[in-house]
């Protein structure tokens, strides 16, 4: 999958892993900002087309939790919430997730490392699930496919962030 000229890479290390990586053209602090701070991540982590962010919480800190709550056509509603484990700015987050309606997918481990790059960041997350079944439902949602808008629109807030 390409995107903004940049490359999504998808991939399943392990039967209970999903690897996404990407590379964005800014630097390591600004993505960073933007995966932790609600005015950007509001503004990126919208959804697909007829999806709207209406909650954004995010309380950055070992224990802190974050909520975000996404509306869509015909009174669709999907939320999250997670908690962090680890904060090593601007190098990784570690936090958990669970889906409000985590039946098929359950809690997942996800950890983020951002990796700077001359005048890029490289953007890697693993999700780790607790079965193959849950990760295959994962796989199967389409949640890697809506990730993959959501970073094109990262892309292009960055892009907005910074000076020209």
């Amino acid at each position: 999958m390409t995107t903004s000229g940049h490359r999504l890479i998808v991939t399943a290390p392990s039967e209970t892993e999903i690897r996404v990586e990407r590379d964005f053209d800014a630097p390591v602090d600004l993505v960073f900002d933007c995966y932790t701070k609600p005015e950007y991540v509001a503004r990126w982590l919208t959804g697909p087309e007829g999806w709207s962010f209406s909650k954004c919480e995010i309380d950055l800190s070992i224990g802190g939790e974050y909520r975000y709550e996404w509306t869509g056509p015909d009174d669709a509603f999907l939320g999250l919430t997670g908690e962090f484990h680890e904060i090593d700015r601007p190098d990784q987050l570690v936090s958990t997730e669970v889906f409000d309606d985590e039946e098929a997918m359950g809690p997942m481990l996800v950890t983020i490392q951002f990796s700077a790059l001359v005048e890029k960041t490289k953007m890697t997350q693993v999700i780790l699930f607790e079965s193959r079944a849950a990760r295959d439902a994962a796989a199967a949602s389409g949640m890697t496919d809506g990730l993959g808008m959501s970073l094109d629109s990262l892309d292009r807030l960055l892009g907005e962030l910074q000076p020209r």
